[in-house]
């Protein structure tokens, strides 16, 4: 192809041919190359960067995943049961119209991850979901099935929730987060159905009306209270007498207007100040342990502090519970977890002990629960006496005790003789 031809005057008027540069072929083959290595040369340090990259991420996922398999050495096995979905949060036994009770399941579903938020003087990590949701399964142990099951969607993570039975009926208490509002959900305790959530409860106990801003419950009292929109505080549900009280007092006065006679209660409680205590068995108006249980079990032992009660106290046995937690009790078992030694590393023991004589009636011993109930000190902090010990809960119904690990999972017992019946994990612990 010619060049183009543009035409000028020249100084004599005519016009003159001026052409325009022609391209080399030399030239065009010149560039190509050039940018043709330029080319390779970007997809080269393109695909170094990536594979960098990625070998930097498979390096600490492999690292990340040794850690886990040294932590599983000194966690144990765990018995995981894929029908349950999500992490174990807690469980209930519950009254059937079969010959044994049925097992209220909660777990916490969500799908959890690690996020960062940066902005100028600010930086926070934390735990974000996506389908946050809990679901509450009814598990039926004679049949080794489930029979029924519910799910409930929530805005954000669901950090603390509690479940107490009445009436057929579980309560769940659920304590705010961020976008999780707290509120009260209300299943039917033999189906896992949503009888009722927040804005239903909230209709029948007017005043909630304002909204609810924060609720907490109390399992050994077996109430919450609630703080309000509108500025009130400490208002106070009952769950065994389905009733809102204006607080604390007004519930306690009603206790004691309807209580007559004594009855008793269990503490543990030391003469040295030292890691081993011993079970004592407190006699004290009905009123008054209704009212102050928690201060009549500090009080064990000290016959002039509970006097003010009107109550007294009797070592119930000699032994020695090291470090020992009452976590469950009524008129007739006591249920009690203590350590097999002192020490930085220590095995769990699980006892039952008969109300009526204040005698061990069986004990299971560390083999036979939850591998992480163990203190290992050593090797996890995180495993410690003091981390763990608020994770275990007792709960006891007819011819079942549960033993619950926060996280973990469930071990079921049977309460007269006490062998284990099966255990529960719905999915193992997050790390």
């Amino acid at each position: 192809m010619e060049p183009q031809h543009n035409y000028s005057y020249g100084p004599g008027g005519m016009q003159q041919q001026i052409y325009g540069r022609k391209k080399s072929k030399k030239g065009c083959l010149f560039a190509g190359l050039i940018l043709l290595v330029l080319i390779l040369g970007g997809t080269a340090l393109a695909m170094f960067l990536i594979f960098d990259k990625v070998n930097d991420t498979v390096e600490d996922l492999t690292n990340k995943f040794t850690k886990l398999s040294d932590k599983d050495k000194f966690t144990g096995t765990r018995n995981v049961d894929e029908r349950f979905s999500g992490g174990f949060i807690d469980a209930l036994p519950v009254t059937s119209t079969a010959t044994t009770s049925r097992i209220f399941i909660l777990t916490d579903a969500s799908k959890t991850y690690i996020e960062t938020t940066k902005r100028p003087g600010h930086y926070s990590t934390g735990v974000a979901c996506i389908d946050c949701k809990t679901i509450v399964y009814i598990y039926d142990p004679v049949s080794n099935s489930i029979t029924g099951s519910s799910e409930f969607k929530y805005p954000d993570v669901v950090t603390s929730t509690s479940i107490a039975l009445n009436n057929g009926k579980v309560y769940q208490f659920i304590r705010s987060y961020h976008e999780t509002q707290a509120g009260v959900n209300v299943y039917d305790a033999l189906t896992g159905k949503l009888i009722s959530e927040t804005k239903d409860f909230i209709a029948v106990y007017p005043d909630l009306g304002s909204g609810i801003t924060e609720v907490n419950y109390r399992a050994e009292d077996r109430y919450a209270s609630f703080e309000t929109k509108d500025g009130r505080k400490n208002l106070v549900f009952s769950v065994d007498h389905e009733k809102m009280y204006s607080s604390e007092k007004e519930l306690k006065a009603a206790l004691e207007k309807n209580s007559e006679g004594e009855s008793y209660i269990y503490a543990l409680a030391n003469e040295n100040n030292d890691a081993r205590r011993q079970l004592y068995r407190i006699t004290a108006p009905v009123k008054q342990i209704l009212t102050h249980r928690s201060t009549l079990m500090s009080y064990a032992g000290r016959e002039g502090m509970l006097k003010n009660y009107r109550a007294t106290s009797e070592k119930a046995s000699d032994k020695n519970y090291i470090e020992g937690i009452i976590y469950a009790q009524d008129e007739e078992f006591v249920f009690l977890v203590s350590l097999d030694e002192a020490g930085k590393k220590a095995n769990r023991i699980f006892t039952c002990v008969d109300a009526k004589t204040g005698k061990e009636l069986w004990s299971v011993q560390q083999d036979g629960l939850f591998d992480y109930m163990k203190i290992d000190e050593v090797q996890n902090s995180q495993q410690s006496l003091h981390s763990t010990k608020d994770k275990i809960s007792v709960s006891r119904l007819e011819n079942l005790v549960l033993l619950k690990f926060k996280g973990d999972g469930v071990l079921a017992f049977d309460t007269g003789s006490g062998n284990k019946l099966w255990s529960i994990q719905p999915a193992p612990v997050s790390f």
